[in-house]
């Protein structure tokens, strides 16, 4: 009998006899005088179990109702309650959902909207930094380098024009140098002002013809090394061959004290360090060509960018103080530089002109591809620094005003 069976059975009124103990002793006599007189009848053992059956049945029915009406009560509660908390939950949710509708929709259609009003992405235009020029990128066509120098002409800045395949070298070229404004800039005018030029192919050689109109006898040594560095770097850009060197239409020309000028182009290479002009553009430039053995690794190169070139205070280190190269290792026609886990670049167009500087070095040993590792960034400019680069054309592309 469980708990609440006896809860129940203790509720029952108290039944209690009134009659006296002569009274009942009497009925008691009677009654026992009455079943022995009948001795023709058995006895019949079954009678007790079967009062207390009908006894155990009468109870039954007495508590059993109680029971069921309890149990439904607490069921209909239940129901009641889980009825109700689905009619909250359904008008929760309805709320909700009208909430939704009410408020987060037009929060996703500005989302929408501002993406359609965001800088389209790297590969459809160029990333525009405050100072640095980013490099001239392969997407852009064909490119043309014309060299302006500082104006204490200790050293010469290297830009990037794109070329109109249908106008001729000569065209091209003095298209840029009459509509380019280099004080803008910081710079002075190019050495190749009165010159004239023209590409051609010579006994199987592309061939840059360069005349002067007139002799440059009269250069001092700065002059020299400028007009010269400036026909080197146009010839490379143009994948001239050789140089043909002329004055006023005739064979050769003289750089001054140099004498003679070289007809050969100079494919040493060079480290590129940091020039910062006096209206504060940033460009890559060209540092002194290495020599000999110095020049056939990558790692000398890459040792003078971190320091920097004393004797020359305007080239500034193009690999900052806050970072520092890990490992180099060139395999094929891909190099692979990682940074230190400590490195830490400043903003992203301060990484953006030193993984261009690194890729134009690699350029000139004839790496075409270059991965980075450690820089701090997934995607710089143009670049998505989770797979290999393609090295640029030229450093520094301006546009003409």
């Amino acid at each position: 009998m469980n708990d609440r069976t006896k809860s129940l059975l203790s509720q029952l009124p108290i039944v209690k006899d009134e009659r006296s103990k002569a009274t009942i002793y009497e009925n008691i006599e009677k009654k026992r005088n009455e079943q022995m007189s009948r001795t023709t009848k058995k006895k019949t053992p079954w009678i007790i179990p079967g009062i207390a059956a009908v006894v155990v049945l009468l109870l039954a029915v007495l508590i059993t109702p109680g029971l069921f009406n309890q149990n439904n009560n607490d069921s209909n509660i239940a129901i009641t309650q889980s009825s109700n908390e689905s009619r909250d939950n359904s008008s929760y949710s309805a709320s909700d959902s009208k909430a939704e509708t009410t408020t987060l929709a037009p929060a996703e259609e500005k989302t929408s909207d501002t993406k359609e009003e965001e800088v389209p992405t790297f590969a459809e235009e160029p990333t525009v930094f405050d100072s640095y020029i980013p490099a001239f990128q392969q997407s852009d066509g064909i490119s043309v380098i014309i060299s302006y120098p500082d104006p204490e002409s200790t050293l010469l800045v290297p830009l990037s024009f794109p070329l109109d395949e249908s106008k001729s070298t000569q065209e091209n070229i003095e298209f840029i140098l009459t509509n380019f404004r280099a004080s803008d800039y910081g710079l002075e005018r190019s050495p190749l002002t009165d010159a004239t030029f023209e590409l051609t192919n010579i006994t199987g050689k592309e061939t840059l013809i360069v005349s002067f109109p007139e002799p440059g006898d009269g250069l001092s040594s700065t002059e020299s090394i400028m007009i010269n560095d400036s026909v080197q770097q146009l010839a490379k850009s143009l994948g001239a061959d050789q140089i043909n060197w002329q004055t006023n239409g005739e064979n050769g020309y003289t750089l001054g004290n140099f004498g003679n000028a070289d007809p050969s182009v100079n494919k040493k290479p060079s480290p590129y360090f940091l020039y910062k002009s006096r209206t504060e553009s940033h460009f890559l430039v060209n540092g002194p060509a290495l020599q000999g053995e110095e020049g056939a690794e990558m790692d000398v190169a890459l040792s003078l960018m971190k320091d920097g070139d004393q004797s020359t205070p305007y080239y500034l280190p193009s690999i900052p103080a806050t970072v520092a190269i890990y490992s180099f290792d060139g395999n094929g026609s891909e190099a692979s530089i990682a940074f230190t886990e400590e490195s830490k670049f400043q903003s992203e167009e301060e990484a953006m002109q030193t993984i261009e500087a690194l890729m134009l070095v690699a350029s000139q040993y004839d790496y075409q591809t270059i991965r980075f590792e450690n820089t701090g960034f997934d995607k710089i400019g143009r670049y998505s620094l989770n797979k290999p680069l393609t090295i640029p054309s030229s450093p520094n592309a301006v546009e003409l005003n």
